[in-house]
């Protein structure tokens, strides 16, 4: 078998190969330390595996293993009998800016762990493999089972709460007179957009439990709460926001919710969406999120030519896209002609 290799380094493509393969049970590994609370014990200092599997109530030999094989992928370095995170192992500790840990705690859950290993239905068919192994849609699911639904949502909040305030700074919404958060959840992004922006009025727009749990708090007295669903019909506003919205879904579904916010849009309006933009040069964390929405949702990170098609489509045009200081983007629609 031929090593050739273009890689600077002269590893072998053979030993690349296998280094790809093993990345799954990186994953794993990673996910039942972090479930396991290794990385907060080890926290910012450093700990030798006798103190951590005592602290953690851990096999001390399969753990002492365990971090020699996170040595090798990077999250742990060792100083004689003792393991410290590396910056990359303190993306996995709970309480720290863009903490990972909730992402890691899906991995091996049956949900996620279950769907990605019938990928192979998506190729085959296009449809998200969650559906098929589960006989029943993602959100679904978790609406019926909180031992899943209630840590996403959680990590979801978490998500937003991060991004909103990035969306609020990165965007004049103060040109509007009423902004309409679609879809929004618990009103985290709109009350951002509202405490930054004190001329606006808000509208927030979601299914009736969504909205039980809304935390405006002392902003309510500016906000309409308003329930439905967007495949349906969608309230009127000058400005229409949908935060990670469209990638949940298909094209003919993307259009379907577009094609609604085009026709509740006051004259000179705007619908601003809330995305990541796939684009050159790529990042595994936008290709991973475009494969994972196939996954479990059948839906897609797209393209900014994806997207001025789907808008198109809808009877809007592509105006402009603005970044944030996130992997998140603003994509500003305007009626087409």
């Amino acid at each position: 078998m031929s090593t050739k290799t273009n890689d600077p380094s002269g590893t072998p493509p053979t030993t690349r190969a296998f280094d790809l393969l093993a990345g799954m049970f990186a994953a794993q590994v990673i996910a039942a330390m972090a479930t396991a609370q290794v990385f907060d014990t080890i926290g910012h200092g450093s700990k030798t595996p006798d103190e951590v599997a005592t602290a953690c109530g851990l096999d001390r030999n399969t753990l002492a293993r365990a971090l020699r094989f996170l040595e090798v992928v990077g999250v742990v370095n060792k100083d004689k009998d003792a393991y410290a995170l590396t910056d990359v192992g303190k993306c996995f500790l709970k309480d720290v800016p863009g903490s990972l840990h909730g992402s890691v705690s899906f991995i091996s859950a049956p949900p996620w762990r279950d769907s990605w290993n019938n990928f192979s239905h998506c190729l085959r068919t296009g449809e998200p493999a969650f559906d098929h192994v589960f006989k029943q849609p993602f959100f679904t699911y978790l609406d019926r089972n909180q031992e899943y639904g209630k840590p996403f949502n959680q990590y979801m909040t978490r998500m937003t709460t991060m991004v909103a305030p990035l969306v609020a700074d990165a965007y004049d919404f103060g040109q509007f007179k009423t902004v309409c958060d679609v879809g929004g959840g618990q009103g985290i992004l709109l009350k951002a957009v509202l405490e930054k922006h004190g001329g606006c009025k808000g509208i927030l727009f979601d299914m009736e439990n969504a909205l039980k749990e809304q935390v405006l708090g002392g902003l309510v007295d500016r906000t309409e709460l308003v329930t439905g669903s967007f495949f349906e019909k969608v309230p009127r506003a000058d400005c229409l926001l949908l935060k990670t919205v469209i990638h949940d879904w298909n094209d003919a579904n993307s259009i379907r919710i577009l094609t609604n916010c085009g026709e509740a849009l006051h004259k000179g309006g705007k619908v601003l969406l809330v995305e990541q933009v796939i684009e050159r040069p790529f990042t595994m964390m936008g290709l991973f999120y475009d494969l994972h929405m196939q996954v479990m949702l059948g839906g897609a990170e797209r393209t900014e030519e994806e997207f001025a098609q789907l808008l198109a489509a809808a009877g809007l045009k592509l105006n402009r896209i603005i970044p944030t200081p996130s992997p998140m983007k603003l994509i500003e629609a305007v009626a087409a002609g």
